[in-house]
């Protein structure tokens, strides 16, 4: 399979970054043109510049006129009146699209404080940003034709994918299916919108415009500082609560923007591994800085913001993936098998005399774990809700029952109220005849397994191809991080994105046993993220697909 290799420091991303900012072109600055002796700033700064100006131009034009964020007259301008913050943005994306790509997840957070653009039709920071990157980035097209940079022939888009393109398909076609057969189709059409469609188109845009190791570095920086702001935000509603008057044993959970302190949570399972990766990261001999104790105290004092929030959310499920997270990370930094065979048996053994020597203990724990005034356990209630899911994969195992309609056929609740229709709600054990806890809860949005809302929501293809994209994304992962360890110079930016991504997708799959870590808006634009990132990392280490053994009994 032929494939351009493009390295971090490729000529051939030279001569495109030439062409960008080279006069005439769509990156072409005012400085080119000036005076010898006129000071210009350095690429540098001038990254810094756009960066700041593209984050604040958005900002703006979310924020004004969006009176989910104030009563001010700022939050009550009409929608035609802050169109120029928007042109702002599209005309510092134009000049350098790979930044504004780069920076998309920094509106993830926000996707519930939906801002009005036209009439009725809202939309999240996370859209609005993508869809005018997309707008830019095909004008541009357009407009250069043969000259635009960012061309990627079939053929090397599918070098690029390799086999995760089949499981892509598979799975964006089984949630469009999905909408079909589903019985509330709005619902179910808005929710292929948010979580499966946008974030494959950003995939494919941001396969097409970030090629080298500075816009990964970026991509993953800017997926951190996301995790960075909701702990600020979230440290802010900590101290604005003992105003008010909260004590510390009584303490509301944090949920900062979200409706759920579970949800800050699953953001963290995605963005606090890349913090601490840093960490825990191997030392290098040509790691640089990376490698130095500056480094290290700087990403333990960032990352100190969200470990607090985290606490604060009373999260176990996000605690227990932050764990599996490190756990992780300090296996792959263990370059002897012995020793790293050794240790994971240690483990394997501590964690079985704990749990036989507490195991009442644990299991209180777990079973009481926020317990209601009945004393039913949040555990308690999944499992009964995991049985729900299970009746409903039951009568209809191949098609599921359509993105977001499972409080359709759930419950009777005022979110989608069917009388019409079969509900699977479990209120009262069959066995026992006691009460599950459920009845006070009809609008729980999905049964707090990943594997589980899949299935019931695009039936058992889309299960299966998801299932195929994680079992590709790790075989990747740790065939990345072996052809980088065999290197006598390795890039350490790259074996530190590898080991943060692959750290990131083990603490969502862990929270997703008993949470929804991948169908939510910002948690699937984090999920493809890190595919994303992956496939970037493969073509910038020039990791193959295929062994070159297996290449030649190919030939």
């Amino acid at each position: 399979m032929n494939e351009k290799v493009l390295p971090s420091n490729g000529p051939e991303i030279g001569t495109q970054r030439e062409k960008l900012t080279g006069p005439g072109g769509p990156g072409a600055s005012s400085s080119t043109s000036s005076a010898p002796g006129r000071h210009t700033p350095s690429p540098f700064w001038l990254d810094r510049l756009l960066e700041a100006g593209l984050v604040l131009s958005m900002a703006l034009y979310y924020c004004a006129g969006n009176t989910h964020l104030g009563s001010g007259p700022f939050f009550h301008l009409p929608p035609l009146a802050t169109l120029p913050f928007l042109l702002i943005f599209m005309i510092l994306c134009w000049y350098r699209p790979a930044i504004a790509v780069a920076l998309l997840p920094l509106s993830l957070p926000f996707y519930l404080l939906q801002k009005t653009v036209v009439s009725h039709y809202s939309f999240s920071a996370a859209e609005i940003s993508l869809w005018s990157c997309v707008a830019v980035v095909l004008i541009q097209a357009l407009v250069r034709r043969q000259r635009w940079p960012y061309w990627l022939s079939w053929s090397e888009l599918r070098a690029r994918l390799g086999p995760l393109l089949w499981p892509i398909l598979l799975f964006l076609g089984a949630s469009a299916f999905s909408v079909v057969i589903a019985y509330n189709r709005t619902v179910a059409l808005r929710a292929f919108r948010e979580e499966v469609l946008d974030p494959l188109v950003y995939l494919l845009l941001a396969l097409a415009c970030l090629r080298t190791r500075q816009d990964l570095v970026r991509l993953l920086l800017a997926l951190f500082a996301t995790g960075f702001l909701i702990a600020l935000l979230g440290i802010g509603q900590y101290f604005d609560m003992l105003a008010h008057g909260a004590s510390l044993s009584d303490l509301p959970r944090i949920n900062t923007v979200y409706g759920s302190a579970n949800s800050v949570g699953l953001l963290f399972d995605y963005t606090l591994p890349l913090g601490l990766a840093l960490i825990l990261m191997p030392r290098m001999a040509n790691g640089g800085f990376l490698a130095s104790w500056r480094c290290r105290l700087l990403a333990l004092a960032l990352c100190l913001p969200l470990i607090f929030v985290l606490y604060l959310t009373r999260s176990g499920g996000a605690w227990a993936a932050c764990v599996g997270a490190v756990i992780f990370l300090i296996a792959c930094a263990i370059a002897d098998r012995q020793l790293l065979l050794i240790c994971g048996l240690g483990l394997v053994l501590l964690i079985g005399l704990g749990l036989l020597c507490f195991h009442s203990n644990i299991s209180s724990y777990l079973l009481e774990r926020h317990a209601n005034a009945q004393g039913i356990g949040t555990l308690t209630k999944r499992i009964y809700l995991w049985e729900s899911a299970l009746h409903m994969i039951k009568d209809s195992p191949i098609v599921g029952y359509g993105l977001d309609n499972w409080l359709c056929h759930y419950s009777l609740n005022n979110v989608c109220h069917t009388t019409n229709l079969y509900h699977y709600w479990i209120t009262t054990d069959p066995q026992t005849h006691r009460p599950t806890g459920l009845r006070s809860e009809p609008d729980l949005s999905h049964p707090h397994n990943i594997f589980l809302q899949i299935w019931v929501s695009i039936g058992i293809v889309g299960l299966l191809a998801f299932l195929a994209a994680l079992i590709l994304f790790f075989w990747l992962l740790f065939r990345i991080l072996a052809h980088l360890y065999r290197q006598a110079e390795a890039d350490p930016w790259l074996v530190w994105g590898t080991l943060s991504i692959g750290g990131a997708m083990v603490a969502a799959l862990i929270q997703g046993m008993v949470d929804s870590s991948v169908l939510e808006q910002d948690l699937a634009f984090c999920f493809w993220i890190l595919i994303l990132a992956l496939l970037l990392i493969r073509v910038l280490s020039k990791t193959p697909w295929r062994s070159q053994s297996a290449s030649v009994r190919a030939m």
